[in-house]
């Protein structure tokens, strides 16, 4: 299918689907069926007054010479004369006339032929059997001719919109054409494309414009298809040598000149000129030996062409066109500044690897398949700008070095360069001398199809391979450098200890990383930099650290911490050994933040525990039994806690091996176990310290249970907003939140929703300046609060602080719901945390018979409270008799629940009291005693 760029016009082979198309089978018919239709004549003609019969031959000033027109007619037989004075104009006009009347084949013999007006061959009459023109070297000599064309060879009789289709002009041997003509001197084709020349050949066509207007120009080939054309065309003008216009499938060699200012060799503009192949042009002299202008002139192929002009290629708009192995001459100094659409395939002359010495380099779309080197650049760095991404083929590629200690970097224009998940404007060179980065286009970006180490660290397209390059440095002092990017620096090695001093962040590339380690009993310091130095920042710094020292342990060694640079001046604690993580005081180090629920009653504790809190819920008894690790088998600042849930007990204890002990507030040094209270949601969380493992969490029951007092486990920062609303985020990880600055009487929380935070969340909340505080759950998957309350505990919505000052909660998100970690008496007992006060002990003994109690009296309860039952005849009295004395006579209250009726108990001794009133057989009477000291 042929495409054009006018409206309406399409040519005369287009597919039936383009509207206008005319199949080179059916024109071949149809012309096949006009030839046999052809009668040939037998044709007189008077020439110089003399008759001759053109169906023989005839002897013309001692030439012998075809005039039948079989095999050819000869121009002579109607007057040319061919002696480069006489005027053969009308002779060749008329003998070509004739010839396309009878489909004859036309002969110029050797000779020159000067022509005084347009010579033109229009064989639309013969569009199906098509023209033949040979000559024997003949000259057609149209120097006098001041304008238009020489040669004009045509189809006429179509329109733009409808061009004529002709088929098979054939020029054999080798043809001259001469002029002085403003204009093209041989045309093939109308330039309003409204005549398709198909098949057509050009054996050997040699034409010379000496004109030297801005317009001169050699040939001009105008809707041209699938043909074979070998014409070298030269002129002084400023148009082109070769000019070509709407051609396609074809083969195309030989030479183009134009030698006036703006001359092109070849220029491929108006139309759609594409899927043409270019063998061996010699393009020289011009000033731009190849151009090409319009965007529909695309996927066109040079075969070794020679470019031998100050601009080898100027294509400011074309579409996968491709030279191969193109040959570059002396005159050449620009290969290609302007070369949309160009790919290069195998370098020709010129060199592979270039070395431009200048400070910066715009690469070119002529420039595909090579690489540059900034080792002769005069100053630091070469700053080099790629080509817009829409002037280049999808697969144009081209490599950058750095060498002689300069660096190198490299900017798009349009589109970004990707590589390794990244997508950036501009990368620098990597480090030192010999990197190396090679970029091919997509047709969308540019990607990195190879690339050295250094270079890809520098930019961020890969990881730093830490640890895989570790460092002993001898001296107590490292100033680290951009070098060290992916380097463990050690302490193994260094006197009593290592400072390091992290490199400038001016110039380091964000992603820039370096990781420490402690070995030997020595420390190890990190600062900044003291010129443009940055900061240090892991979760709770804040914004002014310039140095961090990283544990120095009992254990004395094996702790590790890595540093990476976040190209905003800060770099950025991203891992380190828990006992690091507690001495630079780390937010979240050490703390729960996973649960697990086993199927077990036994559950012997690893060193793949740490941070995992274990649930009593799924065990398959009443109760569950954790072991905890031997103290050889974990590092410092291993954690774990233990949670009752499904209404089952939890304990805990160390191992029998190096099992160590648990120590606590008011624990002493001996103890091995502990066990939680015996309610659901009850959290117990313990850390190895180096030698014991210690209570850092408890839930208040369970706090009370081992005897030690609640906390706030895990908050590290308070806040006081001054709103009437609050909705908690991930962010507010260890934040307590006060509502001292509530510009209302109460502040409502709203927690996050549980899809949005991780487990091991916690937060804490406080009442302050005489204002209430409620805690809610998110109405988007929130989850509940779960706390020991009631008989089974409670799995609530909100909950409420005691509507005091000072008040506080601690929540901690266990991966479905929130629990109560820790909170201050008065609110666990506005929960109902803290349960009914319930007394416990033996029966006291009773008085009985007619003046005392009655007949078979009966008591349920113990010295501190119960009921009695009295007998009949009981003489409204009754004595209750204590089991154990008490430490001073107890203050008693009794009540007759039968008669409703107070009832008065005398004088309490510490040993009893009498119960006195109007008591009937079955009273049941109620009693409370209190004692005090």
């Amino acid at each position: 299918m042929i495409p054009s760029q006018r409206s309406g016009a399409r040519p005369a082979d287009q597919q039936p689907g383009g509207g206008l198309q005319i199949t080179r089978t059916l024109l071949r018919i149809v012309a096949f069926g006009l030839g046999l239709g052809v009668a040939l004549p037998t044709l007189a003609q008077t020439i110089s007054g003399s008759s001759l019969n053109i169906t023989g031959q005839s002897t013309l000033q001692g030439d012998v010479v075809t005039c039948s027109g079989h095999p050819w007619i000869d121009v002579r037989c109607n007057g040319a004369v061919a002696d480069g004075n006489h005027d053969d104009t009308n002779a060749i006009n008329s003998t070509i006339s004739a010839a396309i009347a009878n489909n004859w084949p036309v002969r110029l013999t050797a000779g020159t032929y000067k022509v005084t007006s347009r010579i033109i061959i229009d064989y639309a009459t013969q569009a199906g059997q098509g023209f033949r023109l040979i000559s024997d070297g003949a000259v057609i000599d149209g120097r006098t001719i001041a304008s238009g064309p020489v040669l004009q060879i045509q189809c006429g009789g179509g329109i733009t919109s409808s061009p004529t289709g002709c088929f098979y002009f054939r020029q054999e041997g080798t043809l001259f054409v001469n002029g002085n003509t403003p204009a093209y001197v041989v045309v093939l084709g109308k330039a309003d494309f409204s005549d398709a020349h198909n098949s057509a050949k050009f054996d050997h066509l040699i034409v010379n414009n000496a004109n030297t207007a801005a317009s001169g120009g050699g040939c001009q080939f105008n809707y041209l298809l699938d043909s074979d054309v070998y014409a070298v065309c030269v002129a002084a003008g400023g148009a082109a040598g070769l000019a070509f216009e709407q051609v396609q499938f074809s083969r195309i060699s030989g030479a183009g000149t134009a030698e006036g200012t703006g001359g092109r060799g070849v220029v491929l503009e108006n139309g759609y000129n594409f899927s043409n192949t270019f063998f061996a042009l010699d393009l020289e002299v011009s000033p731009t030996c190849l151009s090409i202008t319009f965007s529909h002139n695309g996927l066109n192929t040079f075969v070794s062409p020679y470019f031998n002009c100050v601009t080898a290629v100027n294509a400011t708009a074309s579409d996968g066109n491709v030279l191969i192995n193109p040959n570059y001459g002396g005159a050449t100094v620009n290969f290609g500044p302007l070369s949309t659409g160009i790919s290069v395939i195998g370098t020709g002359s010129r060199d592979n690897w270039l070395f431009p010495a200048a400070g910066s380099y715009a690469a070119t779309p002529i420039d595909d398949g090579l690489s540059v080197s900034n080792y002769n650049t005069p100053g630091a760095s070469m700053a080099v700008t790629l080509p817009a991404l829409s002037s280049v083929n999808a697969g144009w590629s081209m490599g950058f070095a750095s060498d002689n200690g300069k660096g190198m970097t490299i900017t798009t224009t349009s589109g970004s360069i990707i590589s390794g998940g990244k997508s950036v404007a501009s990368i620098s060179m990597g480090a030192g001398n010999y990197e190396y980065v090679r970029l091919e286009s997509d047709g969308n970006n540019f990607r990195i199809v190879s690339s050295t180490r250094n270079t890809r660290l520098a930019n961020g397209f890969e990881p730093p391979p830490w640890p895989s390059n570790w460092l002993f440095p001898a001296s107590s002092g490292y100033a680290a450098t951009l070098s060290d990017n992916g380097n463990v620096l050690s302490s193994y090695d260094s006197a009593a200890g290592l400072t390091v001093t992290l490199p400038s962040t001016s110039g380091l590339p964000d992603g820039w990383s370096i990781g420490f380690a402690t070995d030997n009993n020595k420390g190890l310091m990190a600062q900044v930099n003291s010129t443009a130095g940055g900061h240090i920042v892991w979760p709770g710094s804040g914004g002014s650290q310039t140095s961090l020292a990283m544990a120095n342990t009992s254990q004395g060694a094996y702790e590790f911490l890595v540093l990476q640079y976040d190209g905003n001046g800060n770099f950025r604690v991203l891992e380190a050994t828990p006992a690091t993580a507690q001495a630079i005081g780390m937010v979240g180090a050490a703390g729960i933040s996973r649960w697990s629920f086993p199927g077990v009653s036994a559950y012997s504790a690893t060193v793949a525990d740490n941070g995992n809190v274990i649930s009593s819920l799924n065990s398959p008894t009443s109760y569950l039994a954790v072991t905890l690790p031997s103290t050889t088998a974990v590092p410092m600042g291993w954690t774990i806690g233990i949670a009752t849930d499904g209404n089952r007990a939890a304990a805990v204890q160390t191992n029998s091996t190096s099992g160590g002990r648990i120590l606590y507030p008011g624990s002493g040094a001996t103890t091995t176990s502990a066990s939680l209270a015996g309610v659901n949601y009850e959290l117990l969380v313990l850390q190895f310290d180096g030698g014991n493992f210690r209570v850092i969490q408890a839930t208040p029951a369970t706090a009370t249970l081992m005897g030690i007092s609640g906390s706030a486990p895990g908050i590290n920062r308070w806040s006081f907003p001054a709103v009437g609303t609050y909705a908690a985020s991930q962010s507010d990880i260890g934040n307590a939140l006060s509502n001292y600055n509530t510009p209302t009487s109460s502040l409502t929380i709203t927690l996050p929703p549980t899809t949005a935070i991780s487990a091991g969340w916690i937060m804490g909340f406080a009442t302050d300046n005489g204002k209430t505080m409620t805690v809610q759950v998110n109405g988007a998957s929130g989850g509940h609060i779960l706390y020991p309350a009631g008989a089974t505990g409670s799995a609530g919505d909100s909950v409420t602080l005691a509507p005091i000052n000072y008040e506080f909660l601690a929540l901690q998100f266990d991966g479905g719901n929130f629990r109560i970690v820790s909170i201050t008496p008065r609110s666990a007992s506005a929960l109902g945390m803290f349960g009914h006060e319930i007394t416990t002990g033996a029966t006291p003994a009773l008085g009985s018979g007619s003046s005392d109690c009655g007949t078979s009296p009966s008591i349920a309860g113990n010295d501190s409270v119960g009921r009695v039952t009295v007998g009949a005849a009981n003489g409204g009295r009754c004595t209750i008799t204590f089991v154990s004395p008490w430490p001073n006579p107890p203050v008693c209250s009794a009540f007759d629940e039968t008669s409703t009726t107070l009832v008065r108990p005398t004088a309490a001794s510490t040993a009893s009291t009498v119960l006195t009133g109007a008591f009937a057989a079955g009273d049941v009477l109620v009693y409370s005693c209190l004692g005090f000291q």
